[in-house]
């Protein structure tokens, strides 16, 4: 068991401009490619003679996800992999949400509850034919953008549910850590050995 959320994460997407759209979980990403990245808010300083701050303040910080997939035959036969983003030269037009699930279900993943999406096709004979995936965090309709808790999944192939336990990595300034846990996410779950997706 790991302490911390490293190793082969499970990605799991939802189309949020389709009425009763499922997650559906991605192929297993290229290795050492996942990636959360942050661009930090611009800096503002109130200076006063001297060249001293009276006062600084952030923006807010802005959030991506990178990824890439590999572009391929669904193992076992020869059905060529798809995803579910309909691109055209890399633009997705849909917005998506994103669960991210690491290689130890027990320790916190992430949750981005709206995203665009672009998808830029790559190549190199080391690597073979690649998705890089950009998902763009929207800001959220309360709290962080970028949601950080335990993923789980429940039920038997073919009737999964997928669920997301919000928590917080930060001292509550009580006992313990974190705030009350809140689900915010329990819904149908494709996955990605039975993924239906669109051409």
């Amino acid at each position: 068991m790991s302490r911390i959320s490293w190793g082969k994460p499970r990605l799991f997407v939802k189309d949020n401009d389709t009425s009763g759209a499922k997650w559906e979980e991605l192929y297993t990403p290229v290795e050492d490619s996942t990636q959360l990245t942050v661009t930090k808010g611009d800096k503002m300083e109130a200076r006063i003679e001297g060249g001293e701050a009276e006062d600084v303040k952030y923006k807010r910080s802005t959030y991506s996800v990178t990824f890439n997939i590999r572009k391929g035959k669904i193992p076992g036969g020869n059905t060529i992999r798809k995803l579910p983003f309909h691109s055209i030269d890399g633009y997705v037009e849909k917005h998506f949400g994103l669960l991210l699930q690491p290689e130890d279900p027990t320790c916190e993943g992430f949750y981005i509850g709206d995203a665009t999406v672009s998808i830029d096709d790559a190549y190199t004979t080391a690597e073979g034919g690649m998705w890089q995936v950009t998902m763009d965090a929207l800001r959220a309709s309360e709290g962080d953008t970028v949601k950080w808790g335990v993923v789980t999944l429940s039920g038997t192939a073919g009737s999964r549910k997928i669920a997301f336990t919000e928590g917080s990595s930060f001292d509550s300034g009580t006992t313990g850590e974190g705030s009350s846990a809140k689900t915010i996410t329990n819904a149908d779950v494709v996955e990605v050995e039975s993924t239906a997706v669109n051409s």
